[in-house]
Formats: C-alpha cells, structure tokens, sequence
C-alpha cells in the first residue's frame, strides 16, 4: 500500500503510552513477559514504513521483542479492504467529483465514512487529480480519531497546521475544526488554489448551524448554485439527510426545494445514501430497545393539587417535560433502573463468553443526575464500575479514552460528551436516562451500541445492541424513527440542544412526590418493528436456557415462539 505522507512523531505522548501498558495488562502483548518500566511502546506498521504514532498501531512489548522486529511490520500491511457498499459508492461519487466538482455521501453512523473518504483520496491522489487531503471536522476528539484512523491507511495529515491550514512538510494535508474556519478560509483558499486539494466536510450539517462557518466554507470552497467551485474536490459526509432553511443554505451541498407545513425548505440531495437498516446484521448491530417503566405520585403547581399515579408511558407531553426529569433524579427509579442495565450488559458479555471487555454508556441529562446514576452503577455491581466523564471535570475526554480502552468491562456516565466523535465498539449497552428527543441526537446515541466488535466479526456472533429508555412514547418513537431513518434535521437545530423538550410547556409546573413499581415494561426488537412483553420474554429466557442460547437473544427468539404458535 502506497504511504503518503509521514507522522512527524516517534514517540508516543506519556498518557499514550500508559494507556498502552494499561490495555496489556501489564505484560508484552508478544511474548505475554510481564513488563518493566523500560517496556516499549511497539509499531505494529513500523514508523519507517509510514506506520503513525497512534494507539491503533501501537502495542506495550517487552524491549527484547521490539528490538528483534526491527524495521519490519508486524505483519504486512495488506490493500484497503472495502465494505460492499463503500465498493459501489465508490466509483459513483469519484465519477460526480471528476464532473461536477463536488458529491454528498449519506451513510449512517458506524457505516465506515473514514474508510470511505481515505480510499476516495487514494484514487484520486493516485489520478493525479488532488495532490492533499484537507478534512473539516465537527470538534477537536474527531481531528484525534481521524487522524489516528487515517495514519493506520498510511495517510498523515497535521492536526496542528501552520495559519491554521499549512501542512509542515511531508505530510498530505491537514485537519482542522469548523470553528477554526472563520479565521483562517483565506488562507485555505489560497492553499486550494495552488495545490489540488480534496476537501472532506465530516457531518457537514453542522456548516448551517453558524453563519460565519458558511461563510467560511464559500469563502473557501466556492458555491455549487453558481457553479463557482474552485476547489477540485469537495466531498460531503453526514450521517443524516438534513434539511436547511433557504437563508442557511449550505455552499458544498446540492438540495431538492420542497414545502414543508406551508413554509419553503432546502432537502439536501445525495449522491449516495447507505441507510441504517441497510448495514443492520451485516456491518451494524440489531438494536433492541428495553422501556422501563414507573408509577409517579406528583403536584400540579399551578393548581396545588396532587394528582392520582400516573405511569410514565402515560403522561403528556407537558408532564413529560416537567415530571421526567425529576424521575431520573429519584433513587427509587434510578437504582433499578442502573440495575437493570447492569443485567442486561452482563447477558452480553456471557453471549461472547466473555472474550470482550463490553461497556456499558450511562446517558445522564445532569451533572446532579450523573454523579447519582454512577452511584447506582457501583451499587448494582457492587464493585467501583462507573467512570464518570462529564464537561466540567478536569481531563474529562482523557478518562473517556481510558474508559473505553481499559481492559474490563465499566459503565461510563456521561453527559452529552458520546454522540459525533467517540468511537467504541465495546459499548454493547446503552441506559438513556434523559428526555432528549432530537432525532441527530437519538441517532447518533444509538449508533453509539450499535458497532461490532472484532469477535462478533470473527466468528459471526453479532449481539443485538440494548439500548434501555423510560418507558414513555416520545423516547420510544424517537428510536423507532432512527432505525428507519425517517429524521431529517431542521435548519437552525443543534441537535443535542434543540431537540430537548423545553423546561416549560405552557403554564404547568410539577413536583414529583414519589416513584414506584419500576420495572421493564417491553422491549421493542426495532429492526424487526415488534414488541415483546416482559412475559414473553420470560418465556424465551427459559427456553434459551434449556437449549443454551444465550439470553442476550431472548427477544428475537421470543418473536420466533410467537410466529411458531400462529
């Protein structure tokens, strides 16, 4: 495979480096020795051969082994294997870059947009076509994952660039943020200019979501509409088709007008789409969705009376957002409902006979709420299970790289700090104890559970993703629409802002005076649109145990008895 450019750096960072001793175990991941402190941070892609400095191709050896491998890779480095659908999207959008310019991508989270974009620079690289590769990224934890996925292609790219858009010398290009665009387009625009660059915009929605990174991206790129584009190739990548308000109008990006509830609206157009449900059972987890339920005790406010219990599945929408919120903060409902999740991540760690070190993600909609459901991890588990990661702690994004990479299973506790730029196939469990509906918000939250592990990949035992929700219809619709893909974001949206329900909803205000029978109400197996009641599920766990299935697939076998007895 062809190299282009270098990784700068050697060496690893020192927390890179502990992480690795800390992913080994404390012994070489060659010889199984234990390690001293003199142990190796290994390129398994040697770093002469174009091998980068990331903990994707790194590994802690023993100082004997690494001197002994030399220059040599660990193994060589075969040709960029491509899905089937990156295989025929492939020649469809480089066939629209070499007449138009420019090509939309559509392919759902967890699909393999990275892979995608490295092989597309490869063939027209190789072309002769673009000389660098400049990749625009939503935050700074994706210019890390992208560069570390890149460098396991052989493509290095600076992550820190001179003016904001420079290269230093032998790398392919760059990555910077959206937010550095508005400061620094002019100098990109020149760089384009003087060397045929392929531009990538990673979840390129995020263009409209402030004016002045349009700005920049017209400044730099040019315009499709007036067919003044002077870059010579430009591919945009979302995981959702989105919509845009005219005045919001994103430069790089073709649309279909349409009217929506009387007012006009830009649909973005792509030149390929790859669907959810498309990669569900092949490159995508099924995901099951577990509603948990409640009976809440509470005060209307406005009228000082309390109210008879209401389950949570039946409140409206304005008790919704006033009475949910309380809930995920009661003890009561937040011990079973960790509990709960806890139970279901342990059935997918037996499924793999524990060959994985699964995770568990806790969606927490406070910082209060958090402390409390990490609190309710260690309880269940009655171990120290939970890592807490939230904003306002001091190396926050460092403990999300150690929790997701340490060898045991944990549940990490989070808020709002997991949706775009946060890769870990590990994560087969989610517990979304927040009221957020916003569709890009849902959806990329269940992608979060939804990749497969390179078990489940080696021996074809792909685990059903569990995602647990209050049991309430418009968390459980939001899901149902993200399996189907049926989310269109609207133009002036941040989607884990926006699509929360206000705090208020007319003049009601609520109290919650107490919570109880929680427990699971159904599971709703999503790709296969069924629900399966706890009894049912019963059922098949008794049956998956006499005939040793493991019960992690209990819901789907629950819909098998049920087609069995019709």
């Amino acid at each position: 495979m062809s190299t282009y450019g270098f990784d700068p750096q050697r060496r690893p960072y020192q927390h890179d480096r502990v992480l690795l001793y800390v992913r080994a175990g404390g012994r070489c991941q060659r010889c199984g020795t234990e390690l001293g402190a003199d142990y190796h941070a290994a390129h398994l892609v040697a770093w002469n051969n174009g091998g980068g400095t990331t903990l994707a191709n790194m590994q802690a050896w023993c100082p004997r082994c690494n001197l002994g491998l030399g220059d040599h890779d660990v193994e060589p480095f075969g040709e960029l294997a491509l899905r089937p659908w990156q295989s025929q999207a492939l020649p469809v959008i480089a066939e629209r870059i070499f007449n138009y310019g420019t090509a939309v991508l559509h392919a759902a989270p967890g699909a393999g947009k990275t892979i995608f974009a490295a092989a597309l620079f490869r063939i027209l690289h190789d072309a002769g076509y673009v000389e660098r590769m400049v990749v625009v990224v939503p935050n700074t934890a994706l210019v890390r994952q992208w560069r570390s996925e890149l460098a396991q292609l052989r493509i290095h790219l600076d992550p820190h660039p001179t003016d904001g858009a420079l290269e230093t010398t032998g790398l392919a290009g760059v990555i910077v943020t959206y937010q550095s665009l508005p400061t620094y387009a002019g100098v990109h625009a020149t760089r384009i200019r003087q060397r045929p660059t392929l531009i990538v915009f990673d979840e390129v929605h995020h263009v409209a979501t402030d004016a002045s990174w349009g700005w920049a991206v017209r400044n730099m790129v040019g315009d499709v509409a007036s067919g003044d584009i002077h870059a010579h190739a430009v591919l945009n990548m979302t995981g959702t088709l989105f919509r845009s308000d005219p005045r919001r109008r994103i430069s790089t990006v073709n649309y279909d007008r349409l009217i929506v509830e009387g007012v006009p609206k830009l649909q973005a157009a792509a030149d390929w789409s790859v669907p959810t449900r498309d990669l569900v059972g092949t490159e995508l987890r099924a995901p099951d969705l577990y509603c948990y339920g409640g009976r809440a005790e509470y005060i209307d406010l406005t009228s000082a009376k309390a109210q008879p219990r209401k389950q949570i599945a039946d409140l409206d929408e304005q008790e919704r957002v006033g009475i949910l919120p309380q809930v995920f903060a009661s003890p009561e409902w937040i011990n079973g409902f960790a509990a709960e999740a806890v139970r279901l991540l342990a059935e997918q760690r037996a499924a793999l006979d524990g060959a994985e070190h699964l995770k568990l993600l806790f969606v927490a909609p406070t910082i209060v709420a958090a402390r409390h459901a990490a609190h309710a991890l260690n309880k269940a588990t009655g171990t120290d299970f939970a890592r807490l990661v939230v904003h306002d702690e001091p190396h926050a994004l460092n403990t999300l790289r150690i929790a997701a990479e340490e060898p045991r299973s944990c549940g990490i506790v989070t808020v709002r700090m997991v949706t775009e730029g946060f890769d870990c196939p590990r994560i087969a469990t989610i517990a979304y104890a927040t009221n957020i509906v916003a569709p890009l918000f849902v959806a990329q939250m269940m992608a979060r559970a939804m990749r497969l592990t390179p078990t489940e990949r080696d021996t074809g035992t792909h685990l059903p993703a569990k995602i647990l929700i209050p049991d309430h219809p418009a968390l459980r619709d939001a899901f149902v629409d993200a399996i189907r893909d049926t989310i269109p974001l609207t133009e002036d949206t941040e989607p884990d802002e926006r699509g929360a329900a206000p705090e208020t909803l007319g003049a009601h205000h609520y109290d919650l005076l107490g919570i109880d029978d929680p427990r699971l109400h159904n599971v709703n197996v999503l790709d296969q649109d069924e629900a399966v009641s706890t009894e049912e599920l019963t059922e098949a766990q008794t049956l998956c145990e006499k005939l040793h299935i493991p019960t992690a697939f209990a819901a789907r076998v629950a819909i098998g008895i049920r087609g069995r007895g019709t």
